[in-house]
Order: structure tokens, then C-alpha cells, then sequence
């Protein structure tokens, strides 16, 4: 019998399934047509559209994705997309939770046979009970080798890496535009235009997509929502559900019941705050 962690709970439009301890997380959308807004994650993401098409930007500049191409983005990579066209979304994602050393990948849009190949396979095996972890562990990394970019790639401004250090280190705190300035060496103006420009995000929307990715974790161990979003520094929790929403597609409710098997315990704090 699967595991708790193991188990999928299917929503009308939407499933989630974690492998490999955690480490991998499996999202399956069907039928969607709602838009993404900006947003960023702390970890690289791989996705195949099945069906659809959308028009998206990442790291500000423009891509159409359409069916059998895939999606390849990089921690960091700022990116949101809409529909295009009558035909929903039908898209499997791997989120790459627990790969701190995974290189970079060669995106955001690829065509590779080879590579949907081996999106096919890892949507086969997370569809199957019990997990075959082995399998599933060989064609991610036969996927990842696949799609790494050249070793020559510039990294982004130094000054913007220092930033979006501060704003990691910070998540749950609230965080000014001048200690940020700070932290990079530049003045405020200057500070907002160079994370802007390396991003495609302004400072506190990367935050706010930051502050999502630690409260999806904190759902993950069990937190209750409340509790989750005072942790991740929401200001309540109407705040988490609206921005969790926007960039993952779900509910933090659903996320949460589809990743642990059970629905989310009674907070500790009845309000969350800044």
C-alpha cells in the first residue's frame, strides 16, 4: 500500500504527488484556462503542455508554450502566462524540491522528443501504486542531463543575487526597500531597477512568491493554514489563499490534503501577521 506522502488526491482539475522522500513533486493540470500571475520559485521546474497553448513571459521576455513542448525553468526564473486560444490547459510539471545541485537548465520553451520521452515516462511511473522510486529517480536525471544548458552561461548581476540572498533570508520578516538597498551596496532607485531588471519581478513580488514557496512547505509537514501563512509571513490567511492560488493553481487547502492525505489541522494561531 502507498504511503501518506505516496497517496494522490485528485481534484476536478488538478493532482499532486510527492516522490523520492519529498524531493519531487509531481502537479498534473487538466482543463485550465485560469492565467498564472508572475511569480518565481526557489526551485527548477520541468513541465510538458499536452494540450492548450499559452502566452507567457519569463524573465521579461515573451514565449508562446503550445502542445508537446516543454517548459524548463531555473530557480529564480520569473515567469507567468494566459490562455491563448479555446482549447484548456493540460499540462504535468515536476517541481525539483530537493535538488539544491541541480544545473542549470536550457529554456524556458523546449522542443525534444527525446525529452517529452522522458516526461511520458516520470507521468507513468508517479501514476502507478506502490512508486517504483528507482525508475522514477534514473529518467529524472536522464531528463535533467537532457536539458542542461552550456556551462558558459552569465550568471545575473552580483548585485542581484545579493538581493534576492536578503529577501530568502528573510522570508517571514517584513522587509524594506532600504535594507535591501543595503545589502546590494546601491541606493534605493538604483537597487529597485537592477533586481527588476535580472528578475523580472519587482523585489516584493518575489518575496511574496518566496513567502508562497515556504508556506507550501510548511503544508507539506502538516502546519495548519493559518499557521503556515503567520510563519510565512502573510498577513492572514485570506493573504496566503489569493497569492498561493495566483502561482501554484490550487488552494492551499487542496495542496495540502493531495501531498499529506489529510485535511489541515486547527491552527495554533487564529491571525497571522506581518
Amino acid at each position: 500500500m502507498a504511503s501518506i506522502m505516496e497517496q494522490d488526491v485528485r481534484h476536478a482539475r488538478e493532482s499532486v504527488r510527492r516522490a523520492l522522500g519529498g524531493a519531487l513533486e509531481f502537479r498534473r493540470f487538466a482543463g485550465l484556462d485560469r492565467p498564472f500571475a508572475a511569480h518565481a520559485h526557489d526551485y527548477p521546474v520541468i513541465g510538458l503542455a499536452r494540450e492548450g497553448c499559452r502566452l507567457m513571459e519569463c524573465n521579461r521576455r515573451a514565449y508562446r508554450l503550445e502542445a508537446g513542448q516543454l517548459l524548463a525553468l531555473n530557480a529564480g526564473d520569473a515567469h507567468g502566462c494566459i490562455q491563448k486560444g479555446p482549447v484548456p490547459l493540460v499540462y504535468d510539471s515536476v517541481a525539483l524540491l530537493g535538488f539544491p545541485d541541480c544545473p542549470p537548465l536550457e529554456g524556458p520553451i523546449v522542443e525534444s522528443a527525446e525529452a517529452s520521452a522522458y516526461m511520458n515516462d516520470i507521468a507513468a511511473l508517479m501514476d502507478a501504486t506502490p512508486l517504483d522510486e528507482g525508475a522514477i529517480e534514473e529518467t529524472l536525471y536522464l531528463l535533467i542531463d537532457h536539458l542542461c544548458a552550456p556551462a558558459d552561461l552569465k550568471p545575473r548581476d552580483e548585485a542581484a543575487h545579493a538581493m534576492a540572498a536578503y529577501l530568502r533570508d528573510h522570508v517571514g520578516q517584513t522587509v524594506r526597500l532600504d535594507a535591501l538597498a543595503e545589502a546590494a551596496g546601491l541606493d534605493k532607485y538604483r537597487a529597485l531597477r537592477t533586481f527588476t531588471a535580472a528578475f523580472g519581478l519587482t523585489p516584493m513580488r518575489y518575496l511574496a512568491s518566496l513567502r508562497v514557496e515556504q508556506a507550501r512547505e510548511l503544508l507539506a509537514r502538516g502546519a495548519s493554514c493559518a499557521d503556515a501563512a503567520f510563519q510565512a509571513g502573510f498577513s492572514d490567511q485570506a493573504h496566503l489563499t489569493r497569492a498561493f492560488k495566483e502561482r501554484l493553481g490550487v488552494t492551499p487547502g487542496f495542496y495540502q490534503r493531495a501531498v499529506t492525505g489529510k485535511s489541515s489541522p486547527i491552527a495554533s494561531r487564529q491571525k497571522a501577521h506581518l
